[in-house]
């Protein structure tokens, strides 16, 4: 590595190498419990605890999907690793050229393994993160836990409640309108009453009705 850098700045770099290998082992790879809550599950998204589980299902189980993944390179990576210490050791002694190259490799490969186990590690943190998560809301509330569609109804009408508090004057009219019409279309599956289209775009455009002192 000498080569690949000035000499004053591979000593620069020697006296980083402790401070960068703890930077790389700690290093955030995925979700935080705090971002899983504030943000993958926000209230205005997933506002029953049934959503916010099926969610949670979704996340957990593209975890454990890359995490078979990643037992698949490693797998692999350790093979490659057999390989190469293998050809090593039965070279011969004059292919110089031929023996740097493996040892490249299998520096690569070294620290192939190193970063398939820490990423191993954090999957696992965040598939166990989830089914605690999981375990909170199906202890906080009885609900449908083998059919996603159970829930959606009434989750999909409160973020459509939610979304049309948002609306503004400012609102695009197909904005207003895809709200408007996934909000009654749920409204009607549920026997409510519908919002009227033409006097909530009305609403809408005098600033939800309120009158300006003159």
């Amino acid at each position: 590595m000498t080569d690949l850098l000035p000499k004053k700045i591979h000593d620069q770099m020697t006296k980083l190498v402790a401070e960068c290998n703890d930077s790389m082992a700690k290093k955030q790879m995925w979700r935080t419990d705090t971002e899983a809550r504030f943000s993958v599950l926000n209230d205005a998204k997933h506002p029953t605890n049934a959503s916010k589980y099926w969610q949670a299902v979704r996340e957990q189980s593209v975890f454990a999907e890359q995490f078979t993944i990643l037992s698949f390179n490693y797998r692999r990576n350790e093979i490659k690793i057999k390989k190469i210490k293998h050809q090593i050791e039965h070279m011969e002694a004059d292919d110089e050229f031929a023996l740097m190259e493996l040892e490249v490799d299998l520096d690569e490969c070294l620290f192939n393994k190193k970063e398939y186990k820490r990423q191993a590690l954090d999957r696992v943190r965040e598939i166990q993160m989830w089914s605690d998560i999981k375990k909170e809301l199906t202890d906080a509330e009885d609900f449908d836990t083998e059919n996603v569609n159970t829930h959606q109804i009434e989750s999909y009408l409160q973020i459509l409640e939610n979304r049309r508090i948002t609306l503004s004057p400012a609102s695009t009219q197909p904005e207003i309108m895809n709200v408007l019409g996934q909000l009654n279309t749920l409204r009607r599956l549920l026997s409510l009453d519908e919002l009227p289209l033409e006097e909530t775009m009305k609403e809408l455009k005098d600033g939800r009705g309120e009158t300006t002192s003159g």
